[in-house]
């Protein structure tokens, strides 16, 4: 018997650093990935499906007596529910992502009675809590299976020198970690860097995808701005200890955003956008910025500045989230036994 944590997803960090309490409290545990499904909605309704029945046998083989979910799709929900309904012993967790308290997925078909029938719903800090409870967003669902678990920050090991592949030079390095969304303000990062030739800037993301969301190409980075596509996890840990600055940025008012979790974890000094989470959750171990270039060139330009204090800071504020999440892992364990 192993229970499971199910990701419609190629990786999540959040789930890869629970992994370790999750065993050590609830009993072996299993993360079940899957491939991204494909933009358009035929093929992923197909590739949906096929994932419900690989869920089932795998459910069916291991007989868990814990499922998580992460979520959304809120699909992901109709296999576990379905074997909760048959065996009552059987619990069901949401792992409940921030895109799933706004539409499309809040206003999704079946996404408020999948909600309903899990036995816990976790959030992932409390302005999302606030925002649910607040503006009774899930409406079939009894707030009191609603929880707050942040990311846990994760433990990571220094290490060894970066190595010069992207032409880097002397100049002080920010590392941006980007998806090249909507919800990242691209193109403000990259007049900054135009503004800023005196620093070198390394930012993650599908070329491709710059393209298609900021119409941006190759040749209109300015030379200090390197863009690097999808970098394996030794690579993107040795930028993270080899940058000067962290930059972490989103429009989002309730996201925690994984890149600053990874920056408390190698306490990095960080400019982060300002926002109610990420003050709530990095306090003053962080410095923040609005998100238009001219804010975050200041801000940048500041935080090298200071970063002796505010590595400091942040070596603080490290210990005050590991002791909270302590606190609300406990508080889960609690409510499913």
């Amino acid at each position: 018997m192993k229970n499971v944590f199910i990701v419609w997803t190629k990786y999540q960090a959040r789930v890869e650093n629970l992994l370790v309490d999750l065993k050590k409290n609830l009993g072996d545990f299993e993360i079940i990935y899957r491939n991204n499904p494909p933009a358009k909605p035929i093929k992923k309704f197909f590739f949906y499906l096929r994932y419900m029945i690989k869920d089932y046998k795998k459910i069916k083989q291991e007989l868990p007596k814990i499922i998580f979910v992460q979520t959304p799709p809120s699909y992901a929900l109709i296999v576990p529910l379905l074997v909760k309904k048959f065996n009552k012993k059987v619990k069901v967790v949401c792992d409940l992502h921030n895109a799933m308290t706004r539409n499309p997925w809040l206003s999704r078909l079946g996404t408020q009675k999948l909600l309903s029938y899990c036995d816990i719903i976790v959030v992932h800090n409390k302005v999302v809590y606030d925002n649910v409870i607040n503006n009774k967003l899930f409406k079939k669902v009894d707030h009191n299976k609603i929880i707050v678990l942040e990311d846990k920050t994760p433990y990571f090991q220094k290490n060894t020198t970066y190595i010069d592949k992207h032409g880097i030079n002397s100049k002080p390095l920010i590392f941006f970690p980007a998806s090249f969304n909507m919800d990242e303000p691209i193109l403000d990062v990259i007049k900054c860097a135009k503004n800023l030739p005196h620093f070198q800037f390394i930012m993650t993301g599908n070329q491709k995808k710059l393209k298609r969301n900021f119409n941006v190409l190759p040749e209109d980075l300015p030379e200090n701005v390197v863009i690097t596509g999808w970098i394996e996890n030794d690579e993107y840990i040795k930028l993270l200890f080899e940058c000067d600055i962290l930059l972490g940025l989103t429009i989002y008012n309730d996201i925690q955003m994984s890149v600053s979790n990874e920056g408390l974890g190698a306490e990095k000094v960080m400019v982060l956008s300002d926002t109610k989470a990420l003050r709530e959750i990095y306090k003053n171990g962080a410095l923040y910025t609005k998100n238009d270039w001219k804010s975050i060139m200041k801000a940048l330009e500041y935080a090298y500045n200071s970063r002796l204090d505010l590595k400091e800071n942040i070596k603080k504020v490290k210990r005050l989230k590991e002791v909270r999440y302590g606190e609300q892992f406990s508080s889960l364990v609690k409510k499913l036994f």
